[in-house]
Formats: structure tokens, C-alpha cells, sequence
């Protein structure tokens, strides 16, 4: 079973810290959640009217903030962190503020990370009001694209599991049976659709019954300790009609040409504009409504974000959904989705493709 460890913490502490620096960020301040467990290995619920925090200086010191109630638990992370507490009571967002300013003055530079709620900010912002707020992502999001082997081998096992359930999902499809039925039986984290349905990218599973000749689309994925997984699979119940294998192999084509896209150095919208050259060439280029990937990782989207337009470079160690449709308005949609690594020389498949679904 992978495992995160405390040199890994250790590890990441220092990227953050290091990109703090190089950014003039004097301190971050992390809400509960991705962010804050990346960091920590912490996780607690973000709340309306009462605040937990996580501070990070650019001397690498950590600090986490919140109620009384919580204080066993904020002790328990990995990494070394003052803790400190208060009442439901006390004004939560200035007792923070009053450990900023004591590390770094009422100007500091803070990065508030772009997940934090706008009451947040309002709330941080009258309480330090000589402060300068500034971009966090060089030291979140841009952080966290890069993966190490440890958090790979994470989302490896995540794959894994979810190819296994794709695997068993023909033998569990029964004429008759909703969406929402399925769903239920394939277990996990689902997007399920039949028939129409499939036109419409990311509908929840609903009502729609599955019948003889309909196309069916399920994304999913799985954690290992918290690292997701993201594969969809396209599938006939019955026997598809030529249209229906013809988008499909337009597809499967286009996504082996994302895949083959993926290589350090490259703009991210290279792998766009791969999966859309062939489904341009088809005649299917309208039909294609959504970009041709996104990075992967403790959540479903991170970056880099893989659409047309994006010239940032891509890097080793960044993990890639690469996921190219076809959607007919009123009949039909096909989406295949596989989850890529960046390497120093090319990629590596992370998920195994396949195999080609007809009945």
C-alpha cells in the first residue's frame, strides 16, 4: 500500500517554502482542505463562522490556528507546528492576524490560498488592512503539479482500482435499471450515464433507464490517501450502430494522440490540440465541448489545465488526464479518459488503456 511519509511532508515543506521565497510571499494562510492537507496530512471541515487555519512563513515556520475543541487533533499532524487555540468568543480572524504581525509586520505579503471564501478575505482584510495580498499558485497549485514518486505510486494504485471496477462493469449492466441504480453498484466516485444522456458531458446519474443499443459513459476514480484517479470508460449495451463505432474509434484515436502529446517542455495545449486535429478531421470538431485534459492529483482538476491557449510548459512530474469526446446533441456521447505522467524523456501511461468495448 503507498504511503506518504513524514520526509515527504518534510519534502514539501521545503518546495513551499522555497517558492514562498522566490515569490516575496512572507506568509500563506490554508483553509481546510486539498491545500491544507498537502501540507499538514491534517483534514478538518471548512466552516462558515468558525475558522481553522494553517500559517506557513517563508522561514519554513508552521503555525495552525482553531477551536479549543480541535486542539488534540491539530497536534497530530506530521510536521512540526505551534498550535494554537481560541473561543467561539474570541475574534478568530485577529488572533491570526496578531501572529502574522508578529513575524512579519502589518505590511506583510499574504497569500491567501484562491480556495479561501470571499467572507475570508473580507473578514483578513479589515483585520490587516496594511498588508498586501498577493497570487498564492506558485506556492499551491503550482507546487502541487509537480508529483513526487511517492504521491505517483498513490495515484497508481488509485488507477488500478478503477480499471478493475470498469473491468466488471459489463457483467453488471441489466436492461431496465437507472442510472442511479448503476451508480450505486459500481460503487465509489461515479459519473454515470446511458442513452441520450451520454450527450450531455457531466450529467449526474439520473432516472434514465438503460436499454438495448444504448451507449454508456462512466468516469470515476478512486483515492489512495487522497490521491485520485480519473478514467472513463465508453461502453454499448447491445449492438452499437455504426455511427456509434465510428465516433468511438475517432475518439480512440484521439486520445492515444493526446497521450503521445504529452512530453516535458511541451505547451500545455499541445494535448488539445492533438485530440482536436483528429476530431477535426473527422468532421466532428463541433462535437468536441471541452478541453482535451487536466492535471490529476489529491483533486480531480489541478493544474496544468490541457486547452487551447495555455503555453505553459509541461514538466516532469506532472500527472495528466488526457480526455477527448465526441458528443452528438440529442444521441449519443463517447469519452475515453486515461491519467499520464510527464517524464524527463516522454510520458508513462499510468492507467491501462483499454480494452475496445463492443458487444
Amino acid at each position: 500500500m503507498p504511503k506518504i511519509t513524514l520526509k515527504e511532508f518534510e519534502d514539501r515543506r521545503g518546495k513551499i517554502t522555497s517558492a514562498m521565497l522566490q515569490n516575496r510571499i512572507d506568509c500563506l494562510i490554508l483553509l481546510p482542505g486539498t491545500n491544507f492537507y498537502y501540507l499538514t496530512g491534517l483534514k478538518f471541515a471548512r466552516e462558515r463562522y468558525r475558522l481553522l487555519a494553517a500559517i506557513l512563513f517563508s522561514d519554513s515556520e508552521l503555525t495552525i490556528m482553531g477551536p479549543s475543541f480541535e486542539e488534540t487533533k491539530m497536534n497530530t499532524g506530521l510536521l512540526e507546528a505551534q498550535v494554537h487555540i481560541w473561543t467561539d468568543e474570541e475574534n478568530q480572524y485577529r488572533r491570526v492576524v496578531e501572529v502574522i504581525k508578529s513575524k512579519c509586520g502589518p505590511k506583510a505579503r499574504v497569500g491567501l490560498e484562491m480556495t479561501i471564501n470571499y467572507y475570508h478575505y473580507l473578514a483578513f482584510r479589515a483585520e490587516l488592512p496594511g498588508a498586501e495580498f498577493v497570487d498564492p499558485t506558485p506556492a499551491t497549485d503550482e507546487v502541487r503539479a509537480l508529483k513526487s514518486e511517492a504521491e505517483i505510486e498513490c495515484l497508481r494504485e488509485a488507477a488500478a482500482r478503477t480499471r478493475a471496477r470498469m473491468e466488471k462493469a459489463p457483467s453488471q449492466m441489466q436492461e431496465g435499471m437507472t442510472e442511479a441504480e448503476f451508480a450505486e453498484i459500481f460503487g465509489g466516485s461515479a459519473m454515470v450515464q446511458f442513452g441520450p444522456t451520454t450527450s450531455l458531458p457531466n450529467e449526474t446519474a439520473g432516472n434514465r433507464k438503460l436499454r438495448s443499443g444504448d451507449v454508456v459513459i462512466i468516469d470515476a476514480g478512486d483515492r489512495v490517501e487522497g490521491y485520485r484517479s480519473d478514467l472513463t470508460r465508453t461502453f454499448f449495451f447491445g449492438k452499437p450502430s455504426k455511427k456509434m463505432r465510428e465516433i468511438y474509434m475517432i475518439v480512440n484515436e484521439a486520445e492515444l494522440a493526446a497521450i503521445e502529446a504529452v512530453k516535458p517542455g511541451e505547451p500545455a495545449e499541445t494535448i488539445d490540440l492533438a485530440a482536436r486535429a483528429v476530431i477535426e478531421r473527422a468532421g466532428y470538431g463541433d462535437y468536441f465541448t471541452h478541453r482535451g485534459g487536466h492535471g490529476l492529483g489529491l483533486d480531480f482538476h489541478e493544474l496544468p489545465i490541457c486547452a487551447t491557449g495555455n503555453k505553459n510548459l509541461l514538466r516532469p512530474g506532472m500527472v495528466i488526464a488526457c480526455e477527448p469526446g465526441i458528443y452528438v446533441p440529442g444521441e449519443f456521447g463517447v469519452r475515453l479518459e486515461d491519467n499520464v505522467i510527464v517524464r524527463e524523456k516522454g510520458h508513462e501511461l499510468l492507467s491501462e488503456r483499454g480494452p475496445l468495448y463492443f458487444q
